[in-house]
């Protein structure tokens, strides 16, 4: 019997990984105990909706803040700033400007500085290491020894510490990159497993740049949750827009909107919802799993429809139920043009080849730190722009224009939408699951 540990610690990796072809191949496999590791809040639900004669999940207790203790805070303040990104000189511009702290702008840009030199990031890993061991999760390798780790997240903290553990104790460690802006966005990359698996070649090519991950230990496999974001896997159509009470007939735009968690009290979203009203189109609004929209308790117009999505209250403990994301995906499939701001559902629609427009205004005029297009600075969103495969509207009046332009003829930019495709998601063939899967029994069978 082999024994393979997961980890499910935080945000949308059970979506992710728990309800792919990956983690349904593991399942399958004679002789294979899985040890999936997740927020003890998520437990139940896991189990009920993952669970298997193979599979048992170890409950985590998270602290109520990301990064809690004294020394972990410490490193990742390090490993943040040590990241030396056009995100991370945007993030520190807008902090300046909110907190007026110099002193802590001046040293965020040293520490950018001395990141640059691969020996002195060598020189935090192991330090890291030294101060934040991993001990806090023995109990795990001692329960249940296992022969291979798959670190799902290679940024959370928990999946670091059991990492470096994992080296210490001899057991092979495979690490994941979740999201495709978190090697630009969020801090150096603190341990370096023995493979990593990403997406797409852009993040491979990222993770070289910025993680000093060797090439050759790096595999480009796919995004597994993709696999069934196929419009043949989808409810059809006018199925969909009629539970929504749509006309079938009249084209559907897809409005993901910003979230108050990271535009404060801009609240842009009723600029958009105004200005698709003359749209002639239905309008489905989908608000953020985290935060509010601005269009809680407003009326709305005739043609538009308010998603219920869910409400998850934190970023840590999200969890998106495969019926949950099926509805996503119909969601996108049904639509005709995607308007959404700075997120992943630009990936999202994508996949499905619909064409998107970006919100690039505010609710009023503002200055850069508290506006919404700063986010269109940070390093993975220039990628997106530059491609050409979206529309930035940098007003409610050329939102207007731009939706009617891509209800008129969606080919508009698609060679740029497949680009972004290429370069974020990999092969959109259906298998990306199955590769992961075999991919993490044939390291297995390298152990055994």
């Amino acid at each position: 019997m082999q024994t393979i540990l997961v980890t499910c610690i935080r945000g949308l990796i059970a979506r992710n990984i728990l309800g792919t072809d990956a983690f349904s191949l593991l399942k399958k496999e004679p002789g294979l105990n899985i040890v999936v590791a997740a927020s003890a809040k998520n437990v139940s639900v896991l189990e009920r909706e993952f669970g298997g004669a193979n599979v048992v999940f170890e409950p985590i207790e998270l602290p109520s803040k990301e990064i809690s203790g004294i020394i972990e805070r410490f490193f990742w303040t390090i490993a943040t700033n040590m990241l030396s990104t056009k995100t991370r000189a945007v993030q520190r511009r807008v902090k300046l400007a909110t907190d007026g702290n110099w002193f802590d702008a001046v040293a965020s840009v040293l520490v950018g500085y001395l990141g640059r030199s691969k020996a002195i990031r060598q020189a935090y890993r192991w330090l890291a290491g030294v101060f934040s061991p991993g001990r806090e999760f023995e109990y795990l390798f001692e329960r249940h020894r296992p022969d291979l780790l798959f670190a799902t997240d290679v940024y959370t903290l928990e999946d670091v510490k059991m990492m470096r553990l994992a080296r210490r104790r001899g057991v092979k460690t495979i690490g994941m990159v979740r999201s495709w802006d978190n090697v630009t966005s969020k801090t150096l990359l603190s341990f370096i497993p023995e493979c990593v698996v990403v997406n797409g070649g852009r993040i491979k090519d990222e993770l070289i740049r910025y993680g000093d991950v060797p090439g050759e230990r790096i595999f480009v496999l796919g995004v597994p949750h993709y696999d069934h974001y196929r419009p043949d896997e989808c409810m059809p159509r006018h199925e969909f827009l009629g539970r929504l009470g749509f006309d079938g007939e009249k084209k559907l735009v897809l409005f993901a909107t910003p979230s108050d968690h990271y535009l404060g009290d801009n609240m842009i979203a009723p600029l958009v919802v105004e200005a698709l009203r003359e749209s002639g189109a239905n309008v489905l609004v989908r608000p953020p799993l985290v935060g509010q929209s601005g269009l809680e308790g407003r009326d709305l117009p005739a043609n538009v429809r308010l998603d219920d999505p869910g409400d998850y209250g934190d970023f840590v403990n999200i969890h998106m139920s495969p019926a949950a994301d099926c509805h996503l995906a119909d969601s996108i499939n049904a639509s005709d043009v995607v308007v959404t701001w700075a997120s992943t559902m630009i990936i999202d629609a994508m996949v499905f080849g619909k064409p998107v427009i970006l919100v690039g205004f505010d609710d009023s005029p503002r200055p850069y730190h508290r506006g919404i297009l700063k986010y269109y600075d940070y390093e993975h969103h220039r990628f997106i722009l530059a491609s050409g495969g979206v529309r930035l509207a940098k007003s409610p009046e050329a939102l207007s224009r731009m939706v009617e332009d891509y209800l008129r003829d969606p080919q508009l930019d698609a060679a740029g939408r497949r680009k972004i495709v290429e370069g974020y998601c990999g092969s959109l063939d259906g298998k990306s699951g199955e590769r992961l899967g075999k991919f993490l029994l044939e390291k297995l069978a390298v152990r055994s």
